[in-house]
């Protein structure tokens, strides 16, 4: 790994510089020369020379060099760590630690195949997505099904074989109020059919065609390898090339309605590489590992071990007409842990652009006053997970605890005293965003106009008071105490706990609600899990055992709403153990509006509206205060443009053809 200062990046100026007066030195000398020559060799003035030299020519012109090709345009990307492996399906790609910084080099050799812009997919390398709601490359159709065949449960939303007495989602159905229960013989469900078509002409980088077999050699190596998630390939019935050799069809098992269907496309690999080779070789090989192929703006072009990657531009890139990508050399440093080294670098030059993963938590105040002075650029975007504040609603081995958040006003009193505003602001410098449901207020269905519970501690404490939480005696730092609260024994105070992990962000957000809450007679101790076991399943993990009083954790904000967190058939128990509802929240209207989203058809009226009734009920309801999402932040020398850090964008370097230096450069519109 380099050192600071052993990799000094000069800019393209210094490189003119220095090549214009190694050359106005050159030419002094020769003309120098010529002038000595001319004299001591000059004949009488009687005699006639022969004109050998056009009049319009000099001797400077004769005697000038060569001029010098502009310096290659380099673009150095600094990463904390080296990939363990750039291969999709590698168990180092999906549980290793540089799992992030693999994909920001992957960004720049695959391009696509979809990219996931603002909640919302896009097309790179096919010709258009498929439409469900118009018809185009995307039905459902009506299948037979019999006892003993694989069908999804949409009790369990698991794939399993139907046997007799479980549900099923017959033809019609879009939700839990019209499952029916297998009892024998041939029943009919909905199945999914969709196509993709690849654009003509495509290439590997190696100049070899990419076709629809090389993404259907993508999903045998997926569903052969035992280390990758298995969600799709377990709700597959077939994925197959059409004749065209740019066609590939996905179809579902019966009663598998995907709402996210749009990118059901598997990424391609290219099979005249890789095919020989065994799914066990390709964990280790250098062709599927390290040197890979892509059809994306960049190739690889050399790797030395922990100091860098660098790549040079796809000469058959399919957009290199439109003058991508921007840079002749693009160089993938490796930095270490240390984000304040990292900021040095950009600003000493060594580094262009500061990956994500190289932003420290507390370093927002300094780098804003650094992009104030000039001296870098900020890159923020919205954050791909949510902190909230869970409230155990239905506890197991606290028989005292089950009614100390039952009464909806008491919860909605604590969230009104917390600031979230202000929380977010002290912590990040106002780049956090905050959002009154469980989705971000980012995503099209978003409903901005629903009723939150509001900072405001006055109207929260009479809230408190009128629930019969009382101040009896006027102390600050005392908790109220209950006196007519339903269900809570009097004298029991307002006091509870908040677990969550130990680090900077988490210790930030708990110790100012602390304090909020400390400021409306509200007592809340702090307790720090162990990561290695904060999110065990039931019945042993501190929180899915249900067995805390307040968690705070991060879930991610998706494309398809996670209605399941919330909902009753997610409530961890011993017929259900690996259920997401820790809180227990159980809500008739709530719960079937979720069904309709996790069961039905996408792009209805009927599903729209599933996901706003949803969030009515959750802002009404208030099984847990949605506290901050925290940005995505890169850093960037002033002079790099082009980018755009956007939600669910696998990587900030999804765009990276676009990067550019210079002012005015446009992204990708």
């Amino acid at each position: 790994m380099r050192k600071k200062g052993e990799f000094i990046h000069r800019k393209p100026e210094d490189y003119v510089e220095r090549s214009t007066a190694t050359r106005n030195t050159a030419c002094s000398i020769v003309l120098t020369l010529i002038v000595i020559m001319l004299g001591a060799c000059r004949p009488p003035d009687e005699v006639d020379l022969p004109l050998t030299i056009d009049g319009s020519e000099t001797a400077t012109s004769i005697f000038e060099p060569t001029p010098e090709p502009p310096p290659a345009k380099t673009l150095f990307v600094c990463l904390k760590r080296e990939p363990d492996s750039l291969y999709i399906y590698n168990k180092l790609y999906f549980g290793g630690v540089s799992g992030g910084e693999a994909n920001a080099v992957l960004q720049a050799v695959y391009d696509g195949p979809i990219d996931v812009v603002d909640y919302q997919a896009e097309a790179v390398i096919l010709d258009g997505l498929p439409n469900l709601a118009r018809g185009e490359d995307a039905r459902l159709e009506e299948v037979a099904v019999h006892g003993g065949e694989l069908y999804y449960n949409p009790n369990t939303l698991q794939s399993e074989i139907l046997t007799y007495g479980k549900e099923y989602l017959p033809s019609g159905c879009d939700g839990s109020g019209c499952l029916l229960t297998y009892e024998g013989g041939e029943v009919f469900m909905p199945r999914m059919v969709v196509e993709f078509h690849l654009l003509p002409g495509l290439t590997w980088s190696d100049g070899s065609p990419l076709t629809a077999q090389d993404s259907v050699f993508s999903y045998e190596l997926d569903r052969q390898t035992e280390f990758t998630y298995k969600y799709m390939v377990d709700r597959t019935d077939a994925y197959e090339a059409l004749d065209d050799g740019l066609s590939v069809r996905w179809t579902g098992i019966p009663g598998f309605i995907d709402s996210e269907y749009k990118t059901n496309f598997w990424q391609p690999l290219p099979k005249h590489i890789l095919e020989n080779f065994t799914p066990d070789e390709l964990l280790t090989a250098e062709e599927s590992n390290r040197l890979i192929v892509g059809w994306g703006a960049y190739q690889i072009e050399s790797w030395s071990d922990g100091e860098q990657i660098a790549l040079t531009p796809n000469p058959n890139y399919f957009r290199a007409t439109e003058g991508l990508p921007k840079f002749d050399r693009l160089i993938y440093r490796f930095l270490g842990d240390d984000g304040d080294v990292a900021i040095q670098q950009l600003l000493t030059g060594e580094c262009d652009i500061l990956d994500e993963s190289l932003i420290p938590d507390d370093a927002f105040t300094m780098l804003m006053d650094l992009e104030e002075s000039g001296e870098l650029s900020i890159i923020a975007g919205s954050g791909l997970f949510l902190y909230r504040m869970d409230f155990n609603l239905s506890p197991v081995g606290q028989e005292y605890d089950k009614d100390l958040f039952a009464d909806v006003r008491t919860r909605q009193a604590i969230a009104g005293c917390i600031d979230r505003e202000s929380i977010a602001e002290d912590i990040y410098s106002g780049l956090a965003s905050i959002s009154n449901s469980y989705i971000s207020p980012e995503h099209p269905a978003y409903a901005s106009d629903l009723d939150f519970i509001a900072y405001d501690a006055e109207a929260a404490q009479a809230t408190l008071e009128a629930v019969g939480w009382v101040d009896t005696d006027g102390l600050a730092d005392t908790a109220r105490v209950a006196q007519g609260v339903p269900g809570v024994a009097v004298g029991t105070p307002l006091s509870f706990s908040y677990k969550t992990i130990a680090g900077s962000l988490n210790e930030a957000l708990a110790e100012q609600i602390q304090v909020d809450l400390s400021e409306c007679g509200i007592e809340m101790t702090i307790e720090y899990a162990e990561a290695s076991t904060f999110t065990s399943p039931w019945p042993d993990g501190p929180i899915f055992g249900r067995s805390f009083q307040t968690v705070g954790w991060a879930w991610p904000v998706w494309w398809t709403p996670l209605c399941e967190m919330f909902a009753g058939r997610e409530i961890p128990t011993d017929i259900y153990s690996f259920g997401s509802n820790a809180g227990g929240f159980n809500h008739a209207q709530y719960n079937t509006a979720c069904d309709t989203i996790l069961l039905g058809a996408p792009e209805t009226q009927t599903f729209q509206d599933a996901i706003r009734i949803s969030q009515e009920v959750f802002t009404q309801e208030v099984p847990s205060i949605p506290l901050l999402i925290p940005p995505r932040i890169m850093a960037a020398n002033p002079e790099v443009c082009g980018y755009d850090l956007v939600p669910l964008a696998v990587s900030g370097f999804w765009n990276i053809e676009w990067f550019d230096l210079g002012e005015g450069c446009e992204v990708e519109p």
